[in-house]
């Protein structure tokens, strides 16, 4: 059904999505608040994680106008895509190397992490127009998405089985296995980065730009979409709304966790662990199925 242009987009998808559910949905806010951060002090790592996360959110939100004006103008879609998920590939493997009570080194290579992984989806999604066609973008998008959580998935129940069994994987203990899922978070992520970087290909522009002018012109560009969304105000209301649906959505999976393993809630973290597989397994088939639904109504 689909070429390999498209198979090796989406499974980039397959690839970071490992980053969205081992790391920042599921195991670094429970190990950030046992073990980078006090244990004794849960609501003071629930604000640190919570203010880590507005951090790199709000650095993407500055950043990610500029990047993607910059991108389009130079052609440079693909360099970028694959210079911020090195980013997160590095960081996310660096944090093997926190020790215990170091949260302040932690909450700071999980602020690159995260701004790796959010810039790369700037421009993976920027490419899909590329690599699909029009009647089938709908189709490709949720395929994508699809693959995503599949793959997150399945990392992460190998990832949660290595936490609850570590002697299965001849590893010392829990905390050690939580270390290692963040290295095979990353070696997952750079394993399926590779088909995207050989297979899908950006047209080039007819005439070669330098960086100072692509810069340049990327602010025009940006000045220019200002201008046009001011004019258009059903754009405008539209990004705001999904501004603030989107962040409310994010905020959910980056905090739920960490929120609800608090004393006060009661919940287990092996409860929460399950929720989080479920939700993965669950939303693979409808994502697949939700473009057949859209396309319908």
């Amino acid at each position: 059904m689909y070429n390999k242009t498209i198979w090796s987009w989406a499974l980039y998808d397959w690839a970071n999505s490992a980053f969205s559910t081992t790391v920042v949905a599921g195991f670094f806010p429970i190990f950030f608040g046992v073990y980078w951060a006090d244990p004794s002090a849960v609501n003071q790592s629930t604000l640190q994680l919570g203010i880590a996360n507005s951090i790199a959110s709000i650095i993407i939100a500055l950043l990610s106008p500029i990047l993607g004006a910059i991108a389009d103008c130079a052609s440079a879609r693909k360099k970028f895509l694959i210079t911020f998920a090195f980013l997160g590939i590095a960081m996310t493997g660096a944090l093997w190397f926190v020790n215990q009570g170091e949260w302040k080194l932690a909450v700071f290579i999980y602020i690159m992490a995260s701004i790796g992984f959010m810039s790369g989806n700037i421009f993976y999604d920027s490419l899909l127009p590329i690599v699909a066609e029009k009647s089938k973008l709908d189709h490709v998008s949720s395929f994508g998405y699809g693959l995503g959580y599949l793959g997150g998935g399945l990392l992460f129940l190998i990832n949660v089985l290595m936490y609850l069994y570590p002697d299965w994987f001849g590893i010392s203990d829990a905390a050690t296995a939580v270390r290692i899922s963040f290295v095979t978070v990353a070696v997952w992520w750079a394993i399926f980065t590779v088909p995207l970087l050989f297979f899908v290909t950006e047209p080039e522009k007819n005439k070669e730009i330098s960086l100072l002018d692509a810069i340049s012109e990327g602010f025009r560009q940006i000045i220019s979409t200002i201008k046009h969304i001011r004019k258009m105000k059903i754009i405008g209301q539209y990004l705001i709304a999904y501004w603030l649906y989107i962040d409310g959505v994010d905020t959910i999976i980056k905090m739920a966790v960490k929120a609800a393993s608090s004393p006060e809630y009661g919940f287990a973290t092996s409860d929460l662990i399950a929720a989080l597989l479920m939700v993965q397994f669950i939303a693979f088939p409808s994502a697949i199925g939700y473009s057949s639904f859209a396309k319908k109504i």
